[in-house]
């Protein structure tokens, strides 16, 4: 455990090796495996001089570590194996020039791509889910982005988490799960008025978003929306909107979202902090969603 005590660092480094600051990836397979078992020196031709977890500095018994998500390193070592550790798909190697090698010849075509991408979607010519592969494609094809780095960047686990929820949001629709909810929960709030339906729903909306993904959580509380606003006589566009922002609201959970849990790992923050700075936050966006939206869509059609 760290004494508190700084690292000199002025001595490690030169033109030949360097200091890199790195972090275990989300998609990591070191967790719960010792430095020792992986025989990182050995393996990957660095040292390890600190690991950061939890707020706290450990420089000492580091091989019998178990790794876990989250943790940070200082590494010493040669700058070239530095530079080929920050393409290990387990790491995610933060300081500057320890990356990978830019590829400004390219950024004009990957530039093209991109906008090409965005217009064919906004103008209406492609959906998101055709345009979005199409332009992946491209990249590769044009030597934006090499093949072995696009599958790296595939979530899979995040793939099949949404079919999922797609599927199920589906089944909560046509099984009628989605009208019974309306009327068990939103139903109650209609005798208060359509502002309270539009308070119950983003808060239903939000506080799950805190637990699931935040895509999943569109998918499940749209056909919601969707009933509430036929059977109470809403603006389904009002709702539905209601629905788009509060499931983007995953502020008060570091498992709502992967940034969140990225830079909980870095920061040392614990569950408590997410919810001191989110809760604040959550209620500022209910406050302006519930101030804003019947400006731009009453909540009562025509009314």
């Amino acid at each position: 455990m760290g004494d508190g005590r700084p690292l000199d660092l002025s001595r490690l480094e030169s033109d030949a090796v360097g200091l890199a600051e790195a972090s275990l990836s989300p998609r990591t397979t070191f967790a719960g495996r010792t430095i020792e078992e992986l025989s990182f020196r050995e393996s990957y031709g660095v040292s390890i001089l600190a690991i950061w977890r939890n707020g706290e500095i450990h420089r000492s018994g580091l091989r019998t570590m178990e790794l876990l998500p989250g943790d940070a390193f200082l590494l010493h070592g040669d700058r070239s194996r530095l530079a080929l550790l920050a393409q290990h798909p387990d790491f995610l190697v933060m300081t500057e020039g320890a990356g990978e090698v830019v590829r400004s010849r390219k950024a004009p075509v990957s530039a093209v791509i991109m906008a090409g991408v965005l217009t064919s979607v906004v103008s209406g010519l492609l959906p998101i889910f055709v345009a979005a592969p199409i332009g992946a494609v491209l990249m590769v094809l044009t030597g934006c982005l090499e093949i072995e780095e696009a599958y790296r960047c595939i979530e899979l686990k995040a793939v099949i988490l949404i079919a999922g929820m797609l599927s199920l949001g589906l089944a909560m629709q046509e099984s009628g799960t989605a009208e019974l909810v309306a009327e068990a929960v939103l139903g109650s709030l209609a005798g208060y008025g359509p502002l309270a339906v539009v308070a119950g729903l983003f808060l239903i909306t939000a506080l799950s978003a805190q637990m699931m993904p935040t895509a999943a959580v569109a998918v499940l509380m749209s056909p919601i929306a969707l009933s509430t606003a036929v059977g109470e006589g809403l603006s389904p566009q009002a709702l539905m909107m209601t629905v788009a922002v509060g499931s983007s609201c995953a502020f008060m959970s570091p498992v709502g979202h992967p940034v969140n849990l990225l830079v909980m790992g870095f920061g040392g923050y614990r569950f408590v902090d997410f919810i001191r700075v989110g809760f604040p936050l959550l209620i500022l966006v209910m406050v302006v969603v519930l101030t804003v939206l019947p400006l731009v869509w009453p909540l009562v059609p025509g009314g």
